[in-house]
């Protein structure tokens, strides 16, 4: 049984063998590559409340520019 992740690794192991022209006995290295670029998007926080920068309140008495 495939699970909704393996779907998400096959399809982009796939987009990247085809942007490579399709080679021949290298499915391992683009599983694997794919794999890295999913779990690296998984760790990046791309909600809108991240991508808002917010500065921190300075100190009552403190300058500020």
């Amino acid at each position: 049984m495939h699970t909704h992740k393996e779907a998400e690794i096959r399809d982009r192991a796939y987009a990247l063998w085809q942007e490579e022209g399709s080679p021949e006995g290298r499915e391992q290295e683009f599983w694997h590559r794919a794999e890295r670029e999913l779990a690296e998007q998984a760790d990046v926080d791309s909600s809108e409340q991240a991508a808002e920068l917010t500065q921190p309140t300075p100190p009552a008495g403190l300058p500020t520019h």
